[in-house]
């Protein structure tokens, strides 16, 4: 039975095809990155397509649109469209605004319809997982480590908990380096019975110092976000649970796609260093991988958003992307 929810809203489509092409135990480094890039592909143009489906239909989301599933144009593209099984082979959409309302409905029924014959969201966090694993050197989670065996924590990691947001494995170095004495680990769509099936967003907020975190885990999940809306509002959300810096530590650890902060109309570093600043964060450490970016803050227990940041192109180009983060 599909989720209502996923970690990138990808999985909200009828049950009339099951995963006929799915993903296997164990996968090639080749596959793997095939398999992710597809699917940061299809969720880019779906969050494209829902958006412009909004002018006609305000009410539908990118994990909740029941009104257009029940469409006969929706319904015709979804069961006759067949997933190429070369990845070679992959349909590239173009959303643009010389489309209609009927071409983009089967547009989002294609993506639906190949999301689930490629083994839906369990497939790409399956590829995920592997591309994590210590031989591929693929956890983020190994430089939060590094960083936090460095002299700007010592004497400021005695009984910290952590709540990892978007957790894909149990046993990734964030769970084995010994620093936490408990880790909270949530995820939409939770592969690992030690994983809960949670979201952030849906999480009650903690009734004291006792029920908040040292650390916050965020890595590779808010680029997932829908919304430049929602992911201001998660960012603004994570500072809610975070425990007032005393002697231990209380930070973030951020992960993003470096495209996102290199490579965008709207966002770059410093969008992002203006906004965790009026957040309350200062960042403490930054590394600029081939393909991600990480940061690791420490918050000061104090947020004050003076400044609104809306929508505002930054960088001009036709090979510039459309992430985007606002705060309002």
């Amino acid at each position: 039975m599909a989720k209502k929810k996923t970690r990138s809203g990808l999985l909200k489509a009828p049950k009339t095809i099951t995963g006929k092409l799915g993903t296997p135990k164990s996968l090639k480094p080749q596959r793997t990155r095939e398999i992710i890039r597809r699917f940061h592909v299809l969720q880019k143009s779906k969050n494209s397509v829902i958006s412009k489906l909004r002018k006609t239909y305000p009410q539908i989301t990118a994990t909740d649109y029941t009104q257009l599933q029940q469409d006969s144009t929706y319904k015709s593209a979804f069961t006759s469209f067949v997933a190429p099984a070369k990845y070679s082979d992959n349909q590239i959409y173009k959303i643009d605004d010389t489309l209609s309302r009927t071409d983009l409905t089967e547009i989002l029924a294609k993506i639906d319809a190949e999301v689930q014959q490629r083994g839906g969201i369990e497939a790409y966090q399956s590829a995920s997982t592997q591309g994590q694993t210590s031989k591929r050197g693929g956890d983020s989670s190994k430089k939060l480590v590094e960083w936090l065996h460095l002299d700007e924590y010592k004497g400021r990691l005695e009984n910290v908990t952590a709540l990892e947001i978007g957790c894909l494995s149990p046993h990734n170095v964030i769970s084995t380096c010994g620093i936490f004495k408990e880790i909270v680990r949530i995820d939409l769509n939770s592969q690992d019975p030690l994983i809960l099936e949670q979201n952030f967003m849906d999480r009650p907020l903690p009734k004291d110092e006792s029920e908040k975190f040292n650390l916050i885990s965020c890595s590779l999940v808010i680029n997932f976000v829908p919304s430049p809306k929602e992911r201001g509002e998660m960012l603004v959300r994570m500072t809610k649970f975070l425990k007032k810096p005393k002697k231990s530590t209380s930070s973030l650890f951020l992960v993003l796609p470096l495209p996102c902060v290199s490579n965008s109309r709207y966002f770059d570093n410093e969008r992002l260093h203006d906004m965790m600043t009026q957040l309350g964060f200062r960042q403490t450490f930054y590394y600029e991988a081939k393909k991600v970016a990480y940061w690791l803050f420490d918050w000061t227990g104090k947020v004050k958003l003076t400044t609104k940041f809306p929508k505002k192109e930054l960088h001009s180009g036709s090979s510039k992307n459309n992430f985007c983060i606002t705060i309002s």
